[in-house]
């Protein structure tokens, strides 16, 4: 029997105009099984992993599942119109609000509304972009039966896995308050996507978000289908890598010298920071072995801005 399939609204609250702050939102029913929760666009201007969630409905239509598959298409409404990461004039970041306040700012509204419906759900999904670079899954700083449980999803999907950053690093970023960091400490099993793409979507990395988001609905039995070789990207098929970020020292354009997948060595060049006359002002090097994953879609780099990110050997 085809799933059914129902669409609405979760309503936040109003704009000083009047409109309504509301949150689309669709539920595919069917038999006795697992629940699902899939987000994407938390942050505005990530807009890929709503392409792959196109990609997703259209092999949905139809089909029989087993439990439930939960989906917010757009989580950051005003971010999304304006094409903004957070939310226009307030620069602030959804995905460290986790798990958000009913009765506070119109930010913490959204992210406790999100976390009310999301809570539900056995499995967690949070679709994201990071710039240009390879499809990859980020898995948060976990140990024990959820560490199994979230490792054991996030290789169904046959992209590259990297564990996040390092545990100083990761603070810094307040990634605790994330919406993966918060879905693990209720003991949800949350994997979050990272696509390819910066305010645009990027059509080279949409059939991997949804060939990634299938091969893990087939593997937790979601869906009868069987898992799907992922060819469309690179895809780093050896675990034990964790994410590392570069940042460049200097203003200027940068000149990269790699593209992401590619392997390099420690010390070798992988952009170059040019000033107003071409010269060259420095050049980012790699800190250790490892692989190229993600580049800034932007050119210009002001000090202290994000050049790279790469995948690097997990220390003992």
């Amino acid at each position: 029997m085809p799933n059914r399939l129902t669409k609405g609204s979760l309503r936040i609250g109003e704009r000083a105009d009047g409109s309504v702050i509301s949150l689309p939102m669709m539920k595919y029913k069917g038999g006795p099984g697992p629940t699902v929760f899939i987000g994407a666009g938390i942050h505005g201007d990530e807009l890929t992993g709503m392409a792959s969630l196109w990609k997703l409905q259209d092999y949905l239509e139809g089909k029989q599942i087993h439990g439930e598959i939960t989906i917010l298409p757009r989580m950051n409404p005003d971010g999304f119109n304006f094409n903004v990461r957070g939310i226009p004039e307030t620069g602030v970041d959804l995905n460290r609000l986790f798990p958000g306040n009913r009765e506070g700012f119109v930010s913490e509204r959204l992210t406790a509304k999100i976390w009310e419906v999301a809570k539900k759900h056995d499995y967690i999904v949070d679709l994201h972009t990071m710039g240009w670079g390879i499809p990859l899954v980020l898995v948060d700083p976990l140990k024990g039966e959820i560490k199994r449980r979230t490792d054991d999803i996030a290789d169904s999907t046959g992209i590259t896995v990297l564990d996040e950053l390092p545990p100083e690093e990761y603070a810094l970023e307040n990634l605790g308050s994330s919406f993966g960091a918060v879905a693990a400490q209720k003991g949800i099993p949350s994997i979050t996507i990272e696509l390819g793409g910066a305010k645009a979507i990027d059509l080279d990395t949409v059939d991997a978000g949804y060939l990634a988001m299938r091969n893990f609905l087939a593997h937790i039995r979601v869906i009868d289908a069987p898992a799907t070789k992922v060819t469309s990207c690179m895809v780093i098929r050896e675990r034990g890598y964790r994410r590392k970020i570069i940042y460049c020292a200097k203003g200027g354009l940068v000149e990269y010298l790699v593209k992401p997948g590619n392997r390099c060595k420690k010390g070798s060049t992988i952009a170059r920071i040019r000033g107003h006359f071409g010269e060259v002002a420095e050049e980012v090097k790699m800190p250790e072995d490892g692989f190229v994953v993600a580049l800034n879609s932007w050119s210009t780099m002001h000090t202290g801005n994000y050049v790279a990110t790469i995948a690097v050997r997990m220390k003992d």
